[in-house]
């Protein structure tokens, strides 16, 4: 890990049970590392790259599904954001997730959640200022 990411600015790292989880960046691109740990050792277990200053990824298995959502708030400057998880067959049945209070958390915020299945699809990420107006998302996918 450090050495391929040696040139990148890592921005949080959080440990959640038998993950460890970084964010780093370099330029515009960020990177979301998960690692599993395996005996006494940690594992690539899967990420995500983007240009953008948040994302999700969604894992899922058998026994559970595990959403890991990363936001780099110094630029989205939320208060809070939602996302609607759903099943593989039934957009219409959906659980709203949301998280507030973002402006007293880590400015690079890693929130790992966990559910047990079927939830299979998650929508965008949906930011929202102190003021509970929506922030337009698209002002961060130039």
């Amino acid at each position: 890990m450090h050495n391929h990411f040696k040139n990148y600015e890592q921005l949080n790292v959080v440990e959640d049970k038998q993950l460890m989880m970084y964010l780093v960046k370099q330029e515009q691109e960020y990177n979301l590392l998960i690692f599993k740990e395996k005996g006494s050792a940690f594992l690539y277990e899967g990420g995500s790259i983007s240009d953008i200053p948040y994302g999700h990824m969604i894992v899922g298995t058998s026994d559970n599904t595990r959403v890991t959502v990363y936001l780099d708030n110094s630029i989205v400057k939320a208060e809070r954001y939602e996302f609607d998880l759903s099943t593989y067959n039934d957009n219409e049945d959906m659980l709203t997730i949301s998280l507030g209070g973002l402006s007293n958390k880590d400015t690079y915020l890693i929130k790992n959640y966990n559910f047990l299945p079927p939830y299979t699809s998650i929508s965008q990420l949906r930011f929202y200022d102190k003021n509970g107006k929506r922030i337009d998302e698209t002002a961060f996918l130039d």
